[in-house]
């Protein structure tokens, strides 16, 4: 029996997992829901456009199509589907309200990061999670890479002394993306995949100290009003440091080293940059582990069979996992703009004691 998904947010995101799922034979997309239905017909259109182009290059026939229901209302769509998951695919400042819905509608849940704003309301949507039981998933997708789970394999036991990341770009074009109060900024919208990154390889962070300023991108666009220079100081629980760079200025371009987490362990430096192979240094030479290329789509194939079988043992990335990221990167926000180290669960205990557990 198929798994009947509906989709809160027909965006580029959400058009990425899509034209996964369409392809998995016991997944049906029923339903896709946006701010209009005009949004989710133009969705519809350009994920059936590749599918057509798919057909012709392979010369295959019968290749399903994505027939999903539009809805401008995901409360409406959420009343009259029948499902049994949904996606939220949603900007930063929207969160919180859908997953309420969802969860009290009792459905499994795929969330893509960051799974909030605020701290009180990751909590108020863990809370509601808790008393449910329900499957979630957070969209971490380089959690899934075979590449990247044999580094942290081969990282085991031994001693970390130190990680260093580097993140340079452009700010995306997305209207709400120049706004602290819709994106939250570069590091707690789209660094916090590295951030996420830290946590999986080295661990827990327990405090941070940033310095962040906003130096070029305001002189083409004064509403401008997020970082776009962010260098930040990581003290991991286990007693490892860290150093993470961000910009958003380098639109001109980065050299290759310029970019990549780099893990440096005893007698071993793991070095991990997207779209290559994770290199494994040591004193015996190097060794270049590779990937899967769609992270994504594994990441969706472990949240179908979840929910198919009851079971979330395949998700590497649960909405408790998504809150103690998020928490990280807050916590250099507020150092940031306090010029004082931040300690992670400190911040917690202050904002929202009732995830406090989650470090516990």
């Amino acid at each position: 029996m198929s798994v009947r998904i509906g989709f809160i947010g027909s965006g580029g995101i959400a058009g990425a997992h899509l034209a996964n799922l369409v392809s998995m034979p016991d997944v049906d997309v029923v339903a896709l829901s946006d701010l209009t239905t005009e949004r989710v017909e133009a969705m519809k259109e350009r994920i059936n456009g590749r599918i057509e182009q798919r057909v012709k290059e392979a010369g295959e026939s019968g290749a399903r199509k994505l027939d999903a229901a539009a809805y401008d209302d995901y409360r409406q769509m959420l009343r009259q589907e029948r499902l049994d998951a949904v996606y939220i695919c949603l900007p930063p400042f929207a969160h919180g309200e859908p997953e309420e819905e969802v969860i009290d509608a009792g459905l499994p849940m795929l969330v893509e990061k960051p799974v909030a704003l605020s701290l009180p309301v990751a909590a108020r949507v863990y809370a509601k999670i808790k008393e449910r039981g329900l499957i979630t998933s957070v969209g971490y997708q380089l959690r899934y890479s075979s590449g990247i789970q044999q580094a942290r394999a081969l990282l085991g036991e031994r001693t970390i002394g130190m990680a260093v990341v580097m993140r340079f770009g452009s700010t995306p074009g997305t209207p709400w993306y120049h706004r602290q109060d819709k994106s939250g900024g570069q590091l707690i919208e789209m660094a916090t995949h590295e951030t996420d990154m830290l946590r999986f390889l080295v661990g827990d962070v327990k405090s941070v100290y940033a310095a962040a300023a906003t130096r070029i991108n305001h002189k083409e666009n004064p509403e401008y009003d997020i970082f776009d220079v962010n260098a930040m100081t990581l003290t991991f629980e286990n007693g490892a440091v860290g150093n993470f760079s961000n910009n958003f200025i380098s639109k001109h371009g980065t050299p290759e080293e310029a970019r990549g987490i780099h893990v440096m362990a005893e007698n071993m430096t793991v070095s991990v940059t997207l779209g290559r192979a994770v290199k494994v240094i040591t004193p015996e030479g190097t060794e270049e582990l590779q990937s899967d290329g769609n992270l994504m789509g594994a990441e969706d194939e472990a949240f179908v069979r979840a929910v198919a079988s009851g079971s979330a043992d395949g998700i590497l990335s649960d909405y408790a996992n998504g809150v103690r990221t998020l928490a990280v990167t807050l916590a250099a926000d507020r150092s940031a703009r306090t010029g004082q180290p931040v300690d992670v669960r400190e911040l917690v205990r202050a904002e929202a004691p009732e995830l406090v557990e989650l470090w516990a």
